[in-house]
């Protein structure tokens, strides 16, 4: 119930605050779980991707937020779940797993973290780990403007094709090839 209060909320102040545009929604698997692979710029990441598609979908946040009274109980209703980033979280894994396995979806950042320019971080393999071990497609995501809340650019939201991966592919190289699929969808590669 409160994550669909929360939906409505964000999808109205996206939607007609910001101006969003959503893009390659009939991307989307109709059926079985998925995991969208985005990337990062703002803390309103997770519900901007969230409120643009009509389906529930989990978040993994860090465990910091949780600590935060009253916030972090919203967070667990509105379908997040936390993650130790400073360690290989095993159980955050697993919950992220046994989710996909109920044919539910999970967003994840490979970038691990907001991006700031000028800073290189090696993408975090979780996506390429998940999508092998579960047979759930990757579904790439580029958030654009986010980081631009305040000058109030438009938003915009690209959903790529579904990526599937041979369980032969070292976990790096299928990371690779999502960061380039969300680089391509940042770039308008893709018709909007």
């Amino acid at each position: 119930m409160l994550y669909w209060v929360g939906w409505s909320i964000f999808y109205i102040i996206f939607t007609f605050v910001y101006r969003r545009k959503v893009s390659g929604t009939g991307n989307l698997p109709k059926t079985g779980s998925f995991i969208l692979a985005s990337n990062h710029q703002s803390y309103a990441d997770p519900p901007l991707v969230g409120t643009s598609i009509n389906k529930p979908i989990h978040y993994i946040a860090k465990k910091e937020l949780f600590k935060i009274p009253l916030f972090g109980w919203i967070l667990k209703q509105g379908n997040a779940f936390p993650v130790d980033r400073g360690s290989g979280d095993v159980g955050a894994f697993k919950n992220a797993m046994e989710i996909l396995k109920r044919g539910e979806s999970v967003l994840v950042f490979p970038e691990g973290t907001r991006y700031k320019p000028g800073k290189i971080r090696k993408p975090k393999n979780g996506a390429a780990m998940l999508s092998v071990l579960t047979g759930s497609p990757v579904v790439p995501v580029a958030v654009i403007n986010s980081d631009k809340m305040f000058m109030f650019k438009r938003l915009k939201v690209r959903f790529g094709m579904p990526m599937k991966f041979d369980t032969k592919e070292d976990y790096d190289s299928i990371t690779n090839k999502i960061m380039k699929e969300i680089e391509k969808l940042k770039k308008n590669d893709y018709t909007d």
